[in-house]
This record gives structure tokens, sequence and C-alpha cells, in this order.
């Protein structure tokens, strides 16, 4: 029943009416969240405020514009793609014109509510919008060009929006990196398995991505791998107690970090070429673990 009721959750059968929502990217309003908070946590040492709900509201304007502006850029293809059904644009509700309205409502909303936290954060921001451009737009389209689609992700959601969030409260020359780099590593790890369902697609039009050209299971192994890295450095770091991270944090909250790498192993599988149903399900489960440990972490980093 329970599995049931997730495939029609991903196969967009729950929840029709609110398919705009899926347009604007709603339910990926988390994967920026993440990091933002996790950084802005970090800086400030506050588990919440107004400013890190101001700073979500800039995010998930900021996350739905690159959203708008994907389906902009790939309307010829996702009207062959059975996944993205629910676009607008492919079911003809909203025209192209209304989607580029869209998007620069959203982006500039974004922009022009940065500015309350000054130029760094807006530095910041601008720079996510700028990848965002590069990683959709042709002539660039880093999206299509091997390595360039994993870089463009690892520098958005791993160090630009940690960054933006460490900068309201603390100067960018104190940002700690190899904690960030870590994230980085995280972040990339969830982000090649939804490469990896998408190379058959991808091959049969012509779209060059990182996985079509190393194949969907080097992409798998390449995300676990990436895992395995970003544990890595945290342990790391609590051994050598490298800011934030200190000694007692380690023997907390260590172990946490080992079954990150037995459940990436167990539910994202890297011998088999994933479905979108294992790497959905997978990635949920994945995300989960890794927030609650990251939770922990951050409440008895704040003691």
């Amino acid at each position: 029943m329970a599995n049931q009721t997730f495939n029609r959750l991903i196969n967009n059968q729950l929840f029709t009416r609110l398919t705009w929502l899926r347009f604007i990217g709603f339910e990926f309003w988390m994967v920026g969240f993440t990091p933002f908070f996790i950084g802005y946590v970090v800086s400030s040492e506050k588990l919440y405020s107004f400013d890190l709900l101001y700073g979500f509201l800039i995010i998930a304007l900021l996350t739905s514009s690159t959203f708008v502006l994907n389906h902009i850029c790939d309307i010829d293809l996702d009207k062959k793609n059975p996944r993205k059904e629910f676009s607008l644009l492919v079911r003809g509700t909203i025209s192209l014109q209304t989607s580029w309205s869209l998007f620069w409502i959203l982006q500039l909303s974004s922009v022009i509510l940065s500015l309350k936290f000054g130029l760094e954060f807006v530095y910041c921001i601008l720079g996510l919008t700028f990848i965002s451009f590069v990683y959709n737009m042709k002539p660039f389209r880093f999206k299509s060009r091997p390595g360039l689609d994993l870089l463009s992700n690892g520098i958005s959601l791993g160090l630009l929006i940690p960054l933006a969030a460490w900068s309201i409260n603390q100067p960018l020359v104190e940002f700690p990196k190899l904690f960030f780099l870590s994230t980085i590593c995280y972040l990339l790890a969830l982000y090649c398995p939804t490469m990896a369902i998408d190379v058959e697609f991808d091959q049969n039009f012509g779209i060059e991505t990182f996985a079509t050209r190393f194949g969907a299971e080097f992409t798998m192994k390449l995300s676990w791998f990436f895992t395995i890295c970003g544990v890595s450095l945290l342990l790391l770091s609590g051994y050598f107690e490298i800011f934030p991270w200190d000694y007692e944090l380690l023997i907390w909250t260590g172990w946490l970090l080992i079954l990150e790498i037995i459940v990436h192993y167990i539910y994202l599988p890297i011998y088999s070429k994933p479905t979108y149903n294992i790497v959905a399900k997978g990635s949920i489960i994945l995300a989960t673990f890794e927030a609650v440990a990251t939770l922990m972490f951050l409440i008895l980093f704040l003691r």
C-alpha cells in the first residue's frame, strides 16, 4: 500500500491540482533550504530566526525561477518526455511569454529581497543567477556538457547557497571551507542519480551529459564515492577539531556518518541501471537520514 501511494505521488497522480507547484519546483525547495540552513546556523549559532525564514523565501523564489527557466529552455524535449507531462508549458496551460514573465518576476524578486542582507549576500545571489543562465541557456547550456553539469550544481548548491547564508552574520573570508566542501560532496551524491535515470532518454535524443558519456552504472558509483568523500571530510574535521567540528561532536555523531554510507549503498544501488522509482525513493530516504543527522549535529553544536 505504501509503495503504491509513493508511486502515485512521484508520477503526479496524487494532488493533481497542485501541478502548478511542481512547475515552479516546490518539491526541490528543500534542496536549497538545507545548505542555506546549515550555513546560517553555523554562522549565527541560532537554530531559527526571522532572517533565516526571510532567507528561505529568497532561496524559494530563486529555485522557482531556475525551474521555470528550465521548462522554457527544455520545452521541445519535455514534450517528448512522459515524466514532464506535469509541465504547464507542455500541457499548454500557459504560454511561453507568460512563462518568461513568471521567470522574471521570481528572479527579480529574489534579487531585490536580497538587498536586505548587504552586498556580499547579493553577490552570492547574482552568482546563483549567473549559473542558472549558463546551465540552461544556449550557447552555454552547461547541463549538456559532461563535467560542467556536475560543477554547476556543486558550486551553486554546495558553495554559493551556504556562502550566502554565512555572509548574513560573518565575513566571507572566515567561511569554513572544509566543512562546506563536504556539503558539495553530499549534494553531488544526490544529483548524480538524477542524471543516471535519464541516460536512455538523453541518448535517444542526442543529449550529452556526464551520465550519457560515462554510463548510468558509473554515475551511480560516483554518487556513492561522493557520499564517502563527504563523510571522510567530516570525520577528518572532527578528529582534527576543524571548525565547526570538535572531538566531542565526532564521538556523538560520527557513527551516523558511517551509517550514511551504508544507507546510500542499500537504497541507491551502485551495480545496476537505476529506475526512476528506485532513485526517487532512495534519494528521499538518504536525504531524510542525512537531514536528521545534520539536525542532530547542529543541535549539539549549539549546546
